[in-house]
């Protein structure tokens, strides 16, 4: 069973990181993504969930890595970093997500306070 959950959670950390920079994508053009693989990690802990930043943000700058001046390459990785971790939905990934950004996803707190 958590090997489903994983699969389907790393397929939605692949259309978040799509859906984040999908708009510079010229008519025609495919646009890139990247499979955030973390079966290996417990994100339940705070390790595994600082890993698991880790190589969202890696892939989020990857993705959105344009070779356009005028492209806003922070603005896309912020965006599908957020969209990510929110996809994950987990309370340790929010404190990781939280403790790099400002401002905070508001979602955390609801987690938390439900895993209370």
């Amino acid at each position: 069973m958590k090997t489903i959950i994983r699969h389907v959670i790393t397929a939605s950390i692949v259309a978040t990181l799509t859906a984040g920079f999908a708009p510079a994508a010229s008519a025609g053009e495919e646009p890139r993504s990247i499979t955030v693989k973390f079966g290996d990690l417990n994100i339940a802990t705070a390790e595994g969930a600082a890993a698991l930043y880790t190589r969202i943000r890696t892939a989020a700058r990857l993705v959105c890595s344009q070779p356009d001046p005028l492209w806003n390459t922070r603005s896309c990785v912020d965006k599908a970093i957020a969209d990510a971790v929110t996809k994950v939905n987990q309370p340790a990934l929010f404190a990781v997500y939280n403790s790099h950004n400002k401002p905070s996803l508001p979602k955390s707190a609801q987690l938390l306070s439900q895993a209370r």
